[in-house]
């Protein structure tokens, strides 16, 4: 059948504009076990070998990005899809707050074993609450209550992640009716809260460092060093938490006792006011820079409503395949909605009891296989 023509002044086999004939070649210099399923440059360096079409480039460009196989079995080597879209900074303490709960610590024998992480996104003042893993949503309210809003008001924003204890039914009613929005994390993508999650970091370290003797007592140490963290300046800001809230520094042991003049309470509303101006001006500052650095290393994304995308498998429950072996995308699925800049709802099989909204970086276009060469068919979704 190959027996056709040779190309004038060369040994290789000129295929005709026969496309069932050209993509059968695609498909051995591609699909099958033994061609490994190479990227473009080495099928096309495969096929030119032996065989030679106009436009022949084109077409296996074409044949491989359109793979189903590769997409899905592939790790995306393209900047991160979607600009950074930061959340508004605040102009004074405790307008925006973000909460999360560190897990895994080992229970005291007052039975606590996790601490709930709760930070003001003007002051990076931060409260550490004993809970425990098992809390209801009731009780977090009420430590939501308790620590949050009988000191400082009602926040307008709170920033959470997915935890259930922040999406059940009950939390939203709560959020309602106190006037707070809800500013969800999408679907596994923490970096919405980012600050939160570094927060638990150094949290988890002071507790290291606190409890290297006994780690059993460590809900002992936590008042101390949130005493300690929040009176430490903070980078981003130049001042320290405590400082930014009530305007003063506390007293310490390691501060010296002067007499000191009190400032009349006009002037004192007068400086905190420009003290937060400053502030919120050197945030603004501080977030246009990140974003700037970090749309360096993004690409404004594509995607739209109708479109069909393929979904990251790195959060999703698909343990009876071994991790090294599993599918890094599956799909497709269709985009519903829109929900941010850079967040979409997928329209997920019925089975699937997993929250539908995904950040723009868990998705990638889907390239039909079917649309330019006929017969080549997805499989399935996997099972959740």
């Amino acid at each position: 059948m190959l027996d056709i023509a040779y190309r004038k002044g060369s040994t290789k086999i000129w295929v005709p504009n026969y496309p069932p004939l050209r993509q059968l070649l695609l498909e051995e210099y591609h699909d099958v076990l033994y061609a490994g399923h190479f990227g473009s440059d080495k099928t096309l360096t495969g096929i030119a070998k032996h065989y030679y079409w106009p436009h022949m480039a084109d077409d296996v460009q074409k044949f491989v990005t359109s793979c189903d196989t590769c997409q899905r079995m592939k790790s995306s080597k393209q900047k991160k899809a979607g600009l950074l879209q930061p959340l508004p900074v605040p102009e004074q303490p405790w307008q925006v707050v973000s909460l999360d709960f560190i897990t895994g610590l080992p229970p005291t024998s007052s039975g606590h074993d996790a601490i709930l992480v709760v930070i003001d996104k003007f002051s990076k003042m931060g409260h550490f609450i004993l809970t425990h893993r098992t809390a209801r949503t009731e009780e977090t309210a009420q430590l939501f209550v308790r620590y949050i809003i009988l000191q400082h008001g009602i926040p307008t924003t709170l920033i959470s992640d997915r935890d259930p204890k922040f999406t059940s039914k009950f939390w939203k009613e709560l959020m309602s009716l106190l006037g707070t929005k809800l500013a969800m994390s999408s679907a596994y993508h923490p970096q919405t809260d980012g600050q939160t999650e570094r927060l638990n970091q150094i949290v988890e370290q002071l507790l290291r460092a606190a409890c290297k003797d006994d780690i059993s007592k460590w809900d002992l140490h936590l008042p101390v060093l949130e005493f300690a963290y929040n009176n430490a300046t903070h980078a981003a800001t130049g001042q320290t938490p405590f400082f930014l809230c009530y305007g003063r520094h506390p007293l310490t042991p390691q501060k010296p006792t002067t007499s000191a003049t009190v400032q009349p309470a006009h002037d004192f509303i007068t400086t905190m006011h420009q003290l937060w101006d400053r502030t919120h001006k050197r945030l603004l500052d501080i977030q246009q820079q990140q974003k700037r650095q970090a749309d360096r290393h993004r690409n404004d994304h594509t995607i739209t409503v109708g479109d069909q995308v393929l979904l990251d498998t790195r959060n999703l429950d698909i343990s009876h395949l071994p991790s090294k072996l599993r599918p890094r995308f599956c799909g497709p699925f269709l985009v519903e909605a829109q929900v941010t800049p850079v967040t979409f709802r997928l329209r997920l099989p019925a089975t699937w009891k997993i929250h539908n909204a995904f950040h723009v970086q868990l998705l990638k276009p889907y390239r039909d296989p079917n649309t330019i060469f006929v017969g080549r068919q997805p499989p399935p979704p996997p099972p959740l």
